[in-house]
């Protein structure tokens, strides 16, 4: 992601998420209007963790245990029907959001140095 210093985000972090390109039609406009991630090339998408590890740690060892984690998870059909809101975000829900969280916990607990959203948040909300 772009280091530009009004993004929010720092050169070297990543995420991972979950691309959804079927929903880019109808937040396009919006999102490159209004979202930094969506300015520095990230497509629309559920985050399933940010920050994650950083870029420097992204190896084929990890590459490989998130092929593992994910591997044991059941493909995911979501619909959003519903908006969601935080503080200067809006987005769209996905339901159901129990695989979500349970994709994330699983990760998490692989590598515990990385709660989502450095911990700020109790409840995990797939946005």
């Amino acid at each position: 992601m772009a280091d530009d210093g009004t993004s929010g985000f720092h050169a070297g972090q990543t995420a991972l998420i979950a691309r959804v390109p079927e929903v880019e039609p109808a937040v396009q406009a919006w999102r490159e209007r209004y979202d930094p991630a969506a300015r520095a090339g990230v497509p629309a998408h559920i985050t399933v963790l940010f920050p994650y590890l950083p870029a420097s740690r992204i190896d084929t060892h990890v590459h490989s245990a998130l092929t593992d984690i994910i591997g044991r998870h059941h493909t995911i059909h979501a619909r959003f029907a519903t908006w969601g809101r935080f503080p200067g975000v809006l987005y769209l829900t996905p339901q159901p959001q129990a695989p979500l969280r349970r994709l994330t916990l699983d990760i998490t607990h692989h590598w515990p140095e990385t709660p989502p959203y450095q911990g700020q948040f109790t409840d995990i909300i797939p946005t």
